[in-house]
């Protein structure tokens, strides 16, 4: 029976997340276009040791985001993401595929860099994640490594803070 893999880490910037105002943010997630998502470098690693052991290893899966941008002028917000795929056995990493995604959003709304990026962080991650499975999914395919179809990933929508007001 495949273990069940999930992943080790969350794209999130718990120090801005104040800072993001949900109206903007909102007005960008209705008028984004997706332009284009790419893979633009992978690492593929396999030991010897993979196919010879009878151990189960620790599999995972790691991603952050490593750069992201906004062009005001040509209204593009860009956001490179590195992802990986491995397996583990007694502490040693038998089996890798670490790959980098850009993904460009065009943006068809007034908004500033901090509400262009967070948009890109937050939704080009689920842009890019099924490119990497089907990556991951062929890697493994050709060196005959039979690895678990990797899991799904969920976000929590960017929702407006209730205010509470106090009377004296």
């Amino acid at each position: 029976m495949a273990k069940k893999v999930m992943p080790d880490n969350e794209i999130a910037d718990e120090e801005r997340i104040g800072e993001i105002d949900p109206k903007v943010y909102n007005s960008i997630a209705r008028c984004a276009e997706l332009l284009a998502v790419q893979l633009i470098e992978s690492n593929f690693s396999v030991a010897p040791s993979f196919f010879g052991s009878d151990e189960e290893g620790k599999l995972g899966v790691d991603f952050c985001d490593i750069n992201e941008s906004f062009d005001a002028e040509t209204q593009v917000a860009t956001c490179i993401f590195q992802l990986e795929s491995f397996k583990e056995i007694k502490r040693k990493k038998v089996f890798s595929v670490r790959s980098k995604f850009v993904v460009f959003y065009r943006i068809k709304s007034d908004c500033d860099e901090l509400h262009a990026t967070a948009f890109a962080r937050k939704t080009g991650l689920m842009a890019c994640y099924p490119y990497f499975r089907t990556h991951v999914a062929h890697t493994a395919s050709l060196a005959n490594a039979e690895i678990p179809i990797l899991p799904t990933i969920s976000s929590m929508p960017v929702r407006e803070k209730i205010k509470k007001e106090h009377s004296a």
